[in-house]
Parts: structure tokens; sequence; C-alpha cells
């Protein structure tokens, strides 16, 4: 049965193509549903109710210091509805009695004069249009001679001027012939508009052009120019020489930048009139974004004007609203943000997913009151309607691309549907997303592995058969060798839809991740298809990474900087390894040490008793002589080194000599002090004991090495073990307070510290060097 009365449905009610533009009529709402590719149902989303709100209160509020202006930004990826709530704003503003005036930019071009010219929609497109700006001007020109008239007092041939002002205001004189009266010129309209439009486009040109727009002899001339064209040669000899925008023969970036300004001094101050007369006016701009994909110089150009154009709007009292991706915004400087009202769509609910796939099957009691839980929606039953929602992200594009698939899927020989099983959902997000072959992807990895110059492993670390299981969509494309006994592997898999996808991909991880143990391990997971967010977050936390979903465009990228990261992780967490051992080793010679210092601090308070009372002059104490405390004493300490080069012996030595050194210095400083000696001095000579017991068993581990090692030359592995043997003593070292030990007395030629932090250096330089023939 189907979920409703389980009659058959002929015919897919979804669209096609399920994209709004601001172009075509039929995108902007001029025909029903049933007869639209386009997606244009609507669906009250919180983002569109904000959006709207935000309009009206602009529409009608009335300000005593004149109208605000606002831009507005809608940020979001593909698919969420951007264009769809842009277009519910342009259907608001057409439903006012007095519809403001509305430009509209479905998408910016790098040819901006052919967008001027054949793409903009405004005013100047209608006769009404044309019209109502012409008396637009008629009232602009009427506040500027007003305010002229004003300013100039009494005039000895019309006498007091006040009323005549007062009738341009109220548009009860003709400004025409007030001007004419008065000997006006262009120039009052040129005046005023270098006041105030003066730092951002050049004005001259629009004052003559706006003083002739009220002449019929050259009004239609002015509109063709004012509509991109040419102009006529009656401008020309008026100063306007240039079109809004280069010709179609005008090329190269400088070209391209100069159309962009043009074309944007012309918003500006066709714009700029309405607020000046107290009058609404907007501006929509669909994908903005696509300015990003533009060469560098032109971008930065059209961001540039952009953001003048911003800043008018909001300081004149227009209304801009615009689509951006995240992205993109992010191109706009900080200071533009501070500008912007900023709304981010998200992805419907599940309830609100209902109500779209209702509009479309035409099952909906209502548009507008809410759901509760999720019930049939025509041949979609609830659990087809919850998969949905899961594996759509609730992205409206993706939610109706799914429903018209999983409709044609499930339509019978005579093309009738009786219901839509979450199965059929399945399986048409896996025909939308799994389009791409897997030579294609594995080519792309394949880039990316060329990118960063990856090291591919020598050889396989496991099994062909844990690498490729047979009857498993998953599959290690390459093995990569970052660093000695640690691998990356590049997985991939097809769709990760449900639960069972990620156990699945989480078993062939791990069971790798065993058979690789104990190098170090980190898998790269492609998805060549679908993962909605959640399953990609499920599966991150299992695997321990996140998974990398395949896209057109950048992937190589993509993959690379992923591998890098992970190459970072195992790099880390080697080095945390290496830290913990050595932790671990140095907490138990600090505990041996204790007890030696203990010792020490009841033989020095003796010796401190003594030499107060002169009883023992002439007595050493222990731990001041030649026998420093330490493992082993000097003679153990010079036979321990015979082994090793005389180079690296001489380092030893000299190390160990500095410490025993700066150990007396300190204890005989302290004995011959009166009273009790301080933990500071207790602390640094426990740092002296440890760093020369630290020092005595890196050399025991060098002597090891050096006489296991190859006698011709080390080979990698060995040079690997010596370096590591290196580095724990380095990191040792390190993180001891080994730089107080400058202050025990006549510093070394190199300090004390700097021969101990020098040491490891100069046994790796010494050893690391195959020996002479």
């Amino acid at each position: 049965m189907a979920p409703d009365s389980g009659e058959s449905r002929r015919g897919n009610p979804f669209p096609v193509i399920p994209v709004v533009r601001l172009g075509p009529s039929a995108d902007l709402g001029d025909v029903p549903v049933e007869a639209s590719d386009s997606g244009s149902a609507t669906v009250r989303t919180p983002t569109i109710d904000e959006l709207t709100q935000l309009v009206e209160d602009y529409l009608t509020e009335r300000p005593p210091g004149g109208r605000r202006g606002r831009a507005i930004a809608l940020v979001g990826h593909f698919g969420l509805g951007k264009s769809h709530a842009l277009r519910e704003v342009y259907a608001l503003l057409g439903a006012r009695p007095e519809r403001p005036a509305t430009w509209i930019v479905d998408e910016p071009m790098q040819d901006m004069g052919r967008m001027y010219r054949d793409r903009l929609r405004g005013p100047g497109d209608t006769d009404a249009g044309r019209r109502a700006f012409e008396d637009l001007v008629r009232d602009y020109y009427a506040y500027v001679t007003a305010r002229r008239v004003g300013e100039q007092g009494p005039d000895p041939r019309l006498g007091d001027l006040d009323d005549i002002a007062a009738g341009l205001r109220d548009h009860t004189l003709d400004p025409a012939k007030v001007v004419s009266a008065l000997r006006y010129d262009p120039e009052v309209i040129h005046a005023d508009l270098r006041g105030t439009l003066g730092e951002v486009t050049e004005h001259r040109r629009f004052a003559t052009a706006l003083a002739l727009l009220l002449d019929p002899r050259h009004t239609r001339m002015v509109w063709k120019w004012l509509n991109g064209m040419e102009p006529a040669e009656p401008l020309r000899e008026r100063g306007i020489t240039e079109s809004i925008g280069p010709q179609p023969g005008a090329v190269g970036p400088a070209g391209a930048a100069a159309g962009i300004d043009l074309v944007f001094d012309a918003l500006a101050v066709q714009g700029f009139l309405h607020g000046r007369v107290g009058k609404p006016y907007v501006l929509l701009l669909d994908s903005l974004e696509k300015v990003l994909d533009w060469p560098a110089d032109t971008g930065r150009v059209f961001v540039d004007a952009f953001e003048r154009l911003v800043n008018i709007f909001a300081s004149r009292g227009g209304l801009l609203v615009f689509c951006v991706s995240p992205r993109g915004l992010q191109a706009l400087r900080p200071s533009v943000h501070e500008r912007l009202v900023q709304l981010w769509p998200a992805g419907l609910s599940e309830e609100l997913t209902v109500r779209l796939v209702d509009t479309y099957v035409g099952t909906a009691e209502s548009a507008e009151p809410p759901l509760r839980g999720l019930r049939a929606s025509g041949p979609f039953g609830p659990d087809a309607l919850r998969l949905l929602h899961e594996l759509t992200d609730g992205v409206p594009r993706e939610v109706l691309k799914t429903c018209r698939q999983a409709w044609q899927i499930s339509e019978d020989e005579d093309g009738a549907v009786r219901e839509v099983p979450a199965q059929n959902a399945l399986r048409a997000v896996r025909e939308l997303h799994e389009k791409v072959s897997r030579r294609q992807v594995e080519a792309e990895v394949h880039e990316a592995l060329g990118l960063g110059q990856w090291r591919i492993a020598s050889r396989d670390p496991v099994a062909s058969r844990l690498s490729s299981p047979a009857g498993v969509p998953e599959e290690v494309l390459h093995w990569i060798a970052p660093a000695t006994n640690a691998h990356l592997a590049v997985i991939l898999t097809r769709s990760v839809l449900v639960a069972d996808d990620v156990e699945r991909v989480a078993a062939h991880v791990q069971g790798l991740r065993g058979a690789v143990s104990p190098a170090r391990f980190e898998p790269l997971v492609v998805v060549n298809g679908r993962a909605a967010n959640a399953m990609q977050d499920r599966l991150a936390r299992v695997i321990g990474s996140r998974p990398l979903v395949y896209r057109q465009g950048d992937f190589p990228r993509r993959v690379h900087e992923a591998l890098r990261q992970l190459e970072r992780r195992i790099v880390d967490g080697r080095r945390e390894e290496d830290l913990d051992r050595l932790g671990e080793r140095m907490r138990r010679d600090l505990a041996q040490q204790s007890d030696r210092l203990d010792g020490l601090s009841r033989a020095m308070a003796e010796l401190a008793t003594e030499a107060r009372t002169g009883a023992t002059a002439q007595r050493s104490a222990p731990g001041t002589s030649a026998d420093f405390p330490g493992p082993g004493g000097p003679a153990e300490d010079e036979a321990g080194t015979q082994a090793l080069p005389g180079a690296v012996r001489s380092s030893f030595l000299d190390v160990l000599a500095v410490l025993d050194a700066a150990g007396r210095r300190m204890a005989g400083r302290a004995v011959g002090r009166r009273g009790a000696t301080t933990p500071a001095e207790l602390g640094l000579l426990g740092c002296v004991t440890l760093v020369r017991s630290l020092t005595v068993d890196f050399r025991r581990a060098v002597a090891d090495w050096y006489h296991a090692r190859s006698p011709a030359a080390p080979t990698e592995a060995q040079l690997g073990e010596l370096r590591r043997i290196c580095r724990e003593y380095a990191y040792a070292v390190e993180v001891l307070p080994v730089h107080r030990l400058d202050n025990a007395g006549p510093p070394h030629p190199l300090t004390a510290a700097r021969t101990v932090e020098l040491l490891a250096e100069e046994v790796w330089g010494a050893l690391s060097v195959p020996a002479a023939p």
C-alpha cells in the first residue's frame, strides 16, 4: 500500500533542475510550479521570514532624519535557498502599491559593460520606469534648485525667494521654469553631485546627462546612454564621450577594470538620486562569489567598486541585498563586514523538508501551520522522508533532486507511482552522486601525490587481501611512507549513507591498523559519492580522521592538504611517544637521585656545622671532591668512552668534566656559607646530578650503537636508531633547567649549558658520516 490512499500517481512533480535565478520571468514566480523547472515553490523558512521583515522595516520606516540604508548579505553554500530568498524580496517589492526603484543583477560578469547593457534589469527597462525616473530627476532638480534659491537670499528682480523654494519643495512649481527664470544651469546639479559623490564617481557627465534628460530634444539620447549605448553626437559635444562600460572592442584588464568602475558609478548615481529626494531604492545581486574565479586584478577592482557601493547604499538610504558564499564574504574587507546585516541560511528541518515535498506532490493541507512529527507525503512514507532528510542534510536543492530521482526509480511500467520506499531514496542518492568513475578519482589522487612529491611505500605493509578485500567496496589506492616505520593509507570507498556503511568502512580501517601495528598508521578515506555531515562525523569518531568527499575542482589540492595534516599528526604522535618514554625514564632517574640528594643535604648540613665550630676545617665534604656523586666516577667515565672515536670521546669527557666542576663549585659555595642549604641550591645540584646521569646513559647507548653498527657505513635503519638516541637526549636537556648552570661560577668557553646542549648535535655529526676508507 502507498503511504496515503494507495492511488497511483503519474507524472514526476519535481523539477528537473531545481535552481532559482533572477533571470527569466518564470524564475520570478510568474508561472505556477507545474509549468516551471526552476523549483519556484516557496517554503517559509526562518531566513526568509527574517529577510522579509528587514525589507518591510526598510520600506515602512519614516525617520525624521531621512531613510536609513541597509546592506544585507545572504551567506551560505550552494543549494540552501539564497537565490530563492532573494526572489521573495523581489516579489515583496513588486506587490507594493508604490513599487520602489529596483535594479537586479543575476550574477556579475567580467564584461560589466555587456552585463549592464544586456542583463541588468532596472527602472529604465519599461516606459513606466522611465517616466518615473524622469519625474525623479525633476524632483531632484527641484530639490537642489530650492536649496540654491534658499542660500542666495532676496532677488532684486523677484524679491523674497522663500516662497519659490517652498513651492519647489512642495512640487507646486515647475523646476524647469524656475531654473529658466533664475538663469541657472546644470551646474547646480553638478555642484550637488560633486559635494556628495565627488570621491566616489566621475560626476560631471552624469550632471550633464541628468540636466539634458528633461529636455525633450535630448531625452531619447540620454536614455540610450543610460542604458549602456554609445553617446550620440550632441552628447559628445557636451562632454559625454564614453559609454557606461566599454564597448565590445575594449579588451584587456584595463578595459575590464574601467568598465567595472563605470557601471558601479552609474548605479551609485542613479541610486543616490532616489535617496536625495527621500525615495527608497533597491539593488538585488546574486552569486557575488563568481568574482573569485576572475583574474586577480579584475576581481580586486570589482570588490573595491562593490565595497564603495555598499557604503553609498548604507549611508544614502538604499537597500542592497546580495547572495554570497562564505569564501566570497571573506574576500570583503572587515570594515565592510561591519556595515552588513548577515543572514546565514541553514538546511531545512525535518518538518520543513516534509512541507517542501508536500508542496510538490500536492498533499499539503496548509503551507503555514507547523507540523508535528513526520507523516506521509503522497507516495513518500515517514521512513522515506526521515531518510531523505538525513541523506541531504536538509539542503533544499538536494532534497528536490533526490525526490525526483527516487520518484523516477519508483515508477512502474506504465509510469505510475504508488509508493516511494526508503530503499529507493538510498538508491537515488547513489545514482545522483556516484557518477564519477573510480579511474577518474584515482587519477586526481595521483595528481595530489605529485603535487606534494609524496613518497609511495616501496612495498605494501599488509597483504593485498587486507588492502582490497573481495566483495567489499573499500580499496587502498596507495600506501605512503612519510617517515620511517610510519604509513598513510589512501582508501577509496563508495557513498557512506547509513550506519552499516560506517561500520563496514571502520572495520576495514581497524583491520589495516591492526595489521600494520606497531608502525604508526593514519587513514585518509576518500568517498566517491555522498556522505552526509552526520555520517562524516560518525565515521571520523570511529577511525580518528575525517573522510574526504570527492568534489570536482580543487580535489587534488584538498587531498594534498589532508595528507599533510595526517603526516603532521604522525610526527606529533611520535614526538609524544618519545617524550612519554623520556618522561618515564626521567621519573626513574629522579627517584634514584632524590635519595642521593637527601644524603647530600644531610652531609652538607653537617659540614656547615663543623665549619662554624672549626672542628673539621680541613676535611673534604662528600660530593665536593673529584669523586662528585655520579654513576661510576671519573675512572669509569674514561673507561666507558674508550670504544668511541676520538672526537666523540672528547665530547663526552668534556661534558662530564664541566658537569663535575659545576657540581663541585655549587656544593663548595653551599658548604662555605653560614646557614642551611636552600631548596634552590638543592634543585640545582639535583639538575647537575640528573644531567650527568643522563649523559652517562647517553654515552653508554651511543657506545652500544657504535659497537653494533655496520663497519663500512651505517644502514638507514641504524642511522634512524642513532637519530632516536640523540633526539631523546636533546629532548631531555631541553626540558631540564640547564640554563641555570651558567650561574654556577666562571664560565666554560661555551658555558656549561651550551656544552650540554651541543653534545647530541656533535655526536650525530661525528657518527652519521660514513667512515673514511
